[in-house]
């Protein structure tokens, strides 16, 4: 079984290659630049289909339309995981509370309940307005076990300490504040998806592409651009300003603020650029303590107790391990 070091050196070494075909320009999704891709993260794939088989082979990019159109399954096989870890636990230990941050409309807070009965699964969103619509719906009854509770992930006030955090699609740096908070609120796991690797660091430029995803992604981040100049407070914080990225000790010891910044203009139709800034959310959760499991833009980490390691000048790492 590697140690801790070595894993974190695997993650290094991983992202140092995705860098270098940044580097040269390797970023469009050409079949040549996929298949590096694919064997520069083998090594995680192989761990993710050993540990939770039957995740949904696409043979498109996940940043292509079609790649966007199928995230339905891979937020289903994502539920399974969730669902299949809190029930393998000791009887005893089946209950607890499941936070799902950015939920919007608390579809899948809702699925997860209905699931979990032994668990209390809560729903946080800045705007109540879109769980209430679903909360009407003829198909959106909620079970007894869930609930909404309005929260600002930038700055939450839930203070539940939760078994499992959980999100699907948090849009850029959400996703990071979603991540802090099941660390800060010492979540045995983590499971998400990624999303909208655009908009990491405030960022709302795209590199201009003639596709539809890149169109739509644009006109996406002109209505978010708006929403920032009124200060709601939805998808940007000044706690994850451009400066806060790359956000672990082994990606600043290989980039800068600025290349993340180029790379989330281009990650819109380049599955190696969300790759780079997911890896960089790899080591992070690594360097907090967390055991990590990572494929395509879905991520599973569980806490490691009692584990210590430290790593040459990484600074100020904490305990944890990555995957195999």
């Amino acid at each position: 079984m590697k140690t801790p070091e070595d894993r974190l050196d695997i993650g290094r070494e991983v992202l140092a290659g995705l860098l270098d075909e940044l580097r040269v320009g390797h970023t469009a999704n050409s079949k040549i630049n996929i298949r590096w891709l694919k064997q520069h993260l083998q090594r995680f794939s192989d761990a993710w289909d050993q540990r939770f088989p039957g995740f949904p082979k696409i043979t498109v990019p996940c940043s292509s339309s079609l790649g966007e159109c199928l995230t339905a399954a891979r937020d289903k096989h994502l539920k399974r995981i969730i669902v299949g870890l809190l029930q393998a636990k000791r009887p005893e230990q089946r209950r607890g509370t499941v936070v799902n941050p950015a939920c919007v409309f608390g579809r899948h807070a809702r699925h997860l309940a209905v699931q979990l009965k032994s668990f209390q699964v809560i729903g946080t969103d800045i705007n109540p307005r879109f769980n209430n619509l679903y909360e009407c719906s003829p198909i959106g009854r909620s079970p007894s076990n869930y609930k909404f509770i309005k929260d600002d992930i930038f700055d939450p006030k839930l203070k539940t300490e939760p078994t499992a955090v959980v999100f699907f699609g948090a849009c850029g740096s959400v996703s990071d504040g979603a991540i802090d908070y099941g660390i800060t609120h010492n979540a045995q796991y983590l499971a998400f998806r990624t999303c909208c690797h655009d908009n990491i660091g405030g960022n709302t430029k795209i590199e201009r592409k003639f596709t539809v995803i890149n169109w739509a992604f644009r006109f996406k981040n002109y209505v978010y651009s708006r929403k920032r100049e009124k200060r709601t407070g939805e998808y940007f914080s000044d706690k994850y300003s451009k400066e806060q990225y790359p956000r672990s000790n082994a990606a600043r010891a290989l980039s800068d603020s600025n290349e993340f910044s180029e790379t989330s203009s281009k990650s819109v139709d380049s599955d190696i650029c969300r790759a780079i800034i997911d890896m960089d959310r790899y080591l992070y959760l690594v360097e907090k303590g967390y055991e990590v499991w990572f494929q395509g833009d879905l991520f599973v980490a569980r806490k490691i107790v009692n584990t210590s390691f430290s790593v040459g000048n990484l600074g100020d790492l904490h305990n944890g391990c990555a995957a195999d």
